[in-house]
């Protein structure tokens, strides 16, 4: 089982990985650059939700609705949030199906500050 320092090592990575290849891929009208950008945002939302996950102390999901869950019982309501859009725009959307909605690049902007809320409670309870 990964540690809640790697989890969000491997968030941090997969949206580095993600937005560059997201915006590339939108430069160059490459749609399945666009397509793995958005998977690897979405991950990102993953890692970093395991990361506040185990530090609270619950063991790592089985599956995306034991996180929603398990952040619905630690109070975390807008990571909820976070999670649905990432879900819908970049992993159903944008991954699987291919299109590319106008919502994905302000759930990109969300899950930048899912982490940023979540670097600060591993860092503030460390």
């Amino acid at each position: 089982m990964a540690k809640v320092k790697d989890h969000f090592k491997s968030a941090e990575e997969f949206y580095a990985f993600g937005t560059k290849e997201y915006e590339e891929g939108r430069l160059k009208g490459d749609l399945t650059r666009m397509r793995e950008g958005c998977e690897k945002v979405f991950h990102a939302y993953v890692e970093a939700t395991a990361a506040i996950i185990q530090k609270r102390g619950f063991p790592e999901p089985d599956s995306h609705g034991e996180r929603w869950e398990i952040l619905d019982k630690i109070g975390r309501r807008r990571l909820i949030e976070i999670g649905d859009s990432a879900f819908l725009y970049l992993h159903q959307y944008g991954y699987y199906g291919g299109k590319m909605r106008p919502e994905v690049e302000k759930t990109v902007k969300d899950v930048k500050e899912a982490m940023d809320e979540v670097r600060k409670e591993i860092a503030h309870e460390s």
